[in-house]
Formats: C-alpha cells, structure tokens, sequence
C-alpha cells in the first residue's frame, strides 16, 4: 500500500539514527579523547601517548593483568559448576527441577554487588565465618574475593546457554551408545561432551565477558586489587584523567569485543548441532546418579541462597555478628537520597521498560516481517550493545553529551536512554523469535484485507506479541533497577538511583543500609516478575520461570 512505503523507511531509519546517535557517538568521542590531544578531531593532534603512559606504568598496567587472570579462573569454575548442574536438569530424572531452576536465577533480581556484600559478611575481616566461628586472620578481600563473587553472578547467565544446549541435543544419542555396550564415562566423554560443545564455548565467553566488565564486586571486595573497570573509575572520578579513563575503556573494549564475536561465532555454530528429533524424555536415572546429582544441586543452591539471606538478615540484625536483636534502623538510609532514590529507580525502570520493549518490538517486526533495504545495517547495530560494557557507554555518554545544548544531560532521560541502549541487543533477539513463532499467514490476511502495516501491527501483531512484549518489559525493567556499572557515571546530585547507592552508603561505612537497600531492590524485582506470571497465567500462556526475563 502507499503508506507501507513510507512508514517501513522512517521507521528503519529512526531506529537507525538512534542506535547511531546514542551508541556510535558516545563509541567515537571516547575514540577521540584517547587517541587525540585534548579529543579534537584533527590529524595534527593524533597521539599514542596515553597508551605509551598507561603501558608503561606499571601499577595501570597491572590493571589489565588482574581483569585477565580474574575473568579467566572465573570463566573455567562457572563453566564446570554449570555445565554438571544444567546436565542434572536436562539428563537426569532428580527430583525440585523447577524449584532448581529458579534458585539459579536469583542472581538476576539482584544488584551484582550483593555477592561481594554477602561474602564480606561472612568472609571478611570481621566475618562470621572467618573471624567469629574460624578465629583465623584470613579474609576474603582482593583476588579470591572477586573470584567468588563473580562465579556466583555469573551461574544464571551461562545455565541459560547449557541449559538450552543440553536440551536441545537428541538424548537418544546416549542411550544408543548404552545399548552398544559403552560405559556411563565413555558415552559422556565421547557422545554428552562433543554434542554441548559449542553451549560450552558460548557459555565460557559470555561469563569472560561478564566478569571483565563487572564494576560491582571488584570495587567492593577487592580492595586494593584493581582491574579495568575499578581503574576506570578512579581515573575519571578520582584523578579527573578523562584522558587515561577514556584510553582504558579502549583496551576494556577489546577483549570484551573478542569475547562477543567468539560467542556470537558460536552460538551460530551451535544450530548445527541440534537435532530436530530431540526427545525430552529423559530415562530413569540409577539411584546414585540420582543422590549425587541431587546432592550437588543442592550445595550449588544452598550457596545461592546463603547470599541472599546473608544480605537480608544483615539488614534487620543490629549489629552483625555481635547483636542479633532484630531493627528496622537499617531501613532509614542515611544517605542524601534514601528511598527517593528507590522511588526514581522504580519510575525510571518502568519508563525503561515500556519504551525497551516498545522499540525492540517494533524493530524487530520491521526486521523479520519487513526486511527493509537496511536490515543487515540494523541488525549489526542492534547486536553491538551487547560487546560494549556499560561503564565504556557510561563514560562515552559523559564525553558526548556533557554540553549545554543537549538537555537530557544531567537529568534522568540520559539514564532511560543508555539502559534501553545498553540492553538492547537481547530484546532485539527476543522479539525476532517471537515474532517467527507467529503464523506469516495471518499477516497476509489481514494485508489482503485492506490493511495497513500500521494497523496490522497494532490490531494483530502488537496483541499476539503481549506476553513476550510483558516479558521484555519484566526484562528491561529487572536491568534498570540492578544495572550499576552503565549508570555509576550518570547519576548526579540531582538524581540517584539505588544500586548506585548500594555502592555510596558500603563506601561510607553503612553496610547494614547497603543490605536494606539490597533488599528494597530485590523485594520489587520479585514482586515485577510475580505480576508476569499473573499476566502470563491470565492470557494463558505460561512463561518458563525466571528464564523468561533473560
């Protein structure tokens, strides 16, 4: 129709211009800031003096070398905790599958920081465990600590991967190679191991990628053991060095770029992998298989929930370890924001929501039902998102649009926009496989009809897309509330968000108050994804668990 020719244009462009002007821009100006005098763009002040400065001082440098070593022993230990414990969900028969997996995906509703709060309380210098029960000296503090916090932030996100993977992959596969006489650890090194591979490889990058872009844990329990994203934010906020910050989110960039297009490389693969004829039933398992597999889930639980009640009790408890007496104290922050900073956080993370799902919808139906001149260009933007971490876009939203004449800036819209920004990459790719599960026919019925593009989105598309659009939303939404490092260099004195201030009370010695506001956080997040399941269960159509906001 006439005005499909229009409207399928504008708003490819739209979204083009978007990502280009709130992703590409800010990319460019930490380009310019790192690689010429003063960031002026002129061929005259090009320079490799930041970087000559940064590699050659050794305590920066060193920097690089902890992130390196920190992400790569993270990235070994959640790939084999994951891969037994998604293998017990997908290739035995124990029993609390469903109760497992959602208590593997409580990291989600929570700030990534409450793993370094609850292991401090518990492994820190004044630790229950350490100096109360243990009466020793050690603590938890530097490497070891951010290593065993960021395992346990990082189990969600690659259980999703093997999860699916080992899902996916034919199951009669194994029990063939048993009826042929192959022994239980011959039939998992040589069938399990090579069918999940590239789950295992995809898995492994996108927890190096995590855990090298992580600001939470590392600037909580780390202590002096900096690493990339700490440095960052001590150049910038510490030293005013916009310059050296600038030039260490560049060579943050790299690995994290590397670490995505390896996972995206594999993740293509791992289509090839798959069998349409995969069975989901799964044969009795031996009792001991089924006491060890059920043994091991439960230690992977229980060190999950030890956190969360760590954070939660420590709120309410007057002085941990020495005075358990219950108080509410906690919960009157005496911070500057205190719960207004709740309270801009929840508005801020709803408007993040409607428009994330909004736009990433509505991009992804012109992409797949449209295919638009532009596509490949919109895709390949809309995919970017995700290899750049979000203290990089956070910092490139300080040296692009700290000017007068763009009024966002300082306000709390440059907030919704980079979280829509910084997450985009995963509501893209969720409402495109929504979008194929829908019958093509029924849209050209309705073009056939007389229909609009316009009015087939909003009359049939839009509806039959509610609950994956409610899901995205629970998504977005979920991010707003637990981001911190996209946002740590966008909250001003006029606006505060309370992950942010999770980090400002522990830095000033009000642990308890960083607890409660932990607490807040989490205790909204579960009631938003409670309203899913409500909403899912009203439409009829049930959302798998928590895994249906990731």
């Amino acid at each position: 129709m006439e005005i499909d020719r229009f409207i399928i244009p504008t708003v490819t462009i739209f979204i083009g211009l978007i990502l280009c002007f709130f992703m590409l821009f800010p990319l460019s100006a930490i380009l310019k800031m790192s690689f010429f005098k003063g960031g002026e763009f002129a061929l005259a002040n090009f320079t490799l003096v930041n970087f000559q400065k940064y590699f050659t001082t050794a305590y920066t440098l060193r920097a690089l070398w902890h992130s390196l070593y920190v992400s790569v022993v993270t990235t070994i230990i959640v790939t084999i905790i994951i891969f037994f414990y998604a293998y017990a969900m997908t290739r035995t028969t124990i029993r609390g599958k469903t109760f497992f997996r959602n208590v593997i995906m409580l990291p989600l509703v929570a700030p990534s920081i409450v793993q370094a709060l609850a292991l401090i309380y518990l492994f820190g210098r004044n630790g229950l465990i350490t100096a109360h029960l243990l009466k020793t000296d050690w603590n938890i503090y530097g490497a070891t600590g951010i290593i065993v916090s960021e395992v346990l932030y990082c189990l969600p996100h690659a259980f999703v991967i093997l999860y699916t993977t080992l899902s996916a992959v034919d199951i009669r596969l194994d029990e063939a190679a048993e009826s042929l006489g192959a022994s239980p650890f011959k039939v998992f090194t040589r069938i399990t191991l090579p069918s999940a591979k590239y789950g295992i490889f995809s898995a492994a990058a996108l927890t190096f990628n995590l855990t090298i872009t992580d600001f939470g844990n590392p600037v909580v329990i780390g202590a002096n053991y900096n690493v990339l994203a700490t440095e960052i934010y001590a150049q910038v906020t510490n030293l005013y060095r916009f310059d050296l910050g600038a030039t260490i989110s560049i060579i943050l960039l790299v690995p994290s770029l590397m670490a995505f297009m390896l996972n995206y490389y594999i993740s293509r693969k791992t289509f090839s992998m798959i069998s349409g004829a995969a069975r989901p039933v799964i044969p009795p398992s031996r009792p001991l298989k089924k006491i060890s597999y059920s043994i091991y889930c439960s230690l992977v639980t229980f060190a999950i929930f030890l956190v969360f009640a760590t954070v939660i009790i420590g709120s309410f408890v007057k002085i941990w370890p020495y005075d358990w007496s219950l108080t509410l104290a906690h919960y009157s922050f005496p911070s500057i924001a205190g719960y207004s900073a709740i309270w801009t956080s929840v508005w801020v993370s709803l408007i993040v929501g409607i428009a994330g799902a909004f736009i990433t919808l509505v991009a992804g139906y012109v992409m797949e039902t449209r295919r638009p001149f532009f596509k490949q260009t919109i895709y390949l933007l809309s995919v970017m998102p995700a290899a750049i971490p979000g203290l990089v876009m956070g910092l490139g939203y300080i040296l692009a649009f700290n000017k007068p004449y763009y009024f966002f800036y300082g306000t709390p819209w440059i907030i919704v926009i980079n979280i829509v920004i910084c997450n985009f990459t995963l509501g893209i790719l969720a409402s495109i496989s929504n979008l194929r599960n829908i019958d093509p026919s029924i849209e050209e019925a309705s073009i056939s009809l007389g229909g609009d593009t316009f009015r087939t989105f909003f009359r049939i598309i839009f509806p039959l897309s509610r609950v994956a659009f409610f899901q995205n939303f629970v998504y977005f939404f979920m991010r707003s509330m637990t981001t911190i490092s996209a946002v740590i260099f966008l909250v001003s004195a006029t606006v505060h968000l309370a992950a942010i201030e999770i980090i400002m009370l522990d830095n000033d010695g009000w642990t308890a108050s960083a607890n409660a506001m932990c607490t807040c956080i989490i205790v909204i997040v579960l009631i938003m994804l409670g309203i899913l399941q409500i909403v899912a269960k009203k439409t009829g159509q049930r959302p798998e668990g928590m895994t249906s906001a990731v």
